[in-house]
């Protein structure tokens, strides 16, 4: 398992691996899978950050890490829009899983130690319309 961008989904396709949309909204060439168990509500990417991941760890916490990652399978490659290391909620997803399954899910094409820490990730105010996942349509 892995986590990528939209962007990268022609590579991830080309290296074998399965690309599934874990954000709410979709770019419009993407007809790939989509798990809606991990992505965030449209009211959630409106509200502050602190208030943001309290909500999503709490849906985490709803979820069978075991049952969801066996539907997954260890070839699907999580995706949602921002670039590696901002701020976004699949490398929360990907350390739930790393935690609770004693797993490693790196970044597609990074080095897992190339990865920060989810709450080191992001430069950008939760709240700054370019961050919002619905601002790429």
């Amino acid at each position: 398992m892995y986590t990528s961008n939209f962007a990268n989904v022609q590579k991830i396709i080309e290296a074998g691996l399965r690309p599934v949309a874990i954000s709410i909204g979709l770019p419009k060439m993407y007809k790939g899978e989509h798990e809606f168990r991990l992505a965030p509500t449209w009211a959630m990417l409106k509200m502050p950050r602190e208030e943001y991941d309290r909500l999503f760890l709490k849906k985490l916490a709803s979820l069978d890490p075991v049952q969801l990652y066996q539907s997954l399978g260890e070839d699907a490659v999580l995706l949602c829009f921002e670039k590696h290391n901002d701020w976004c909620h699949r490398r929360l997803v990907a350390e739930w899983f790393e935690s609770e399954l004693g797993i490693v899910v790196p970044e597609f094409g990074f080095d897992r130690s190339e990865t920060l820490p989810y709450c080191q990730c992001g430069t950008k105010k939760k709240d700054d319309d370019s961050d919002i996942q619905g601002s790429l349509f």
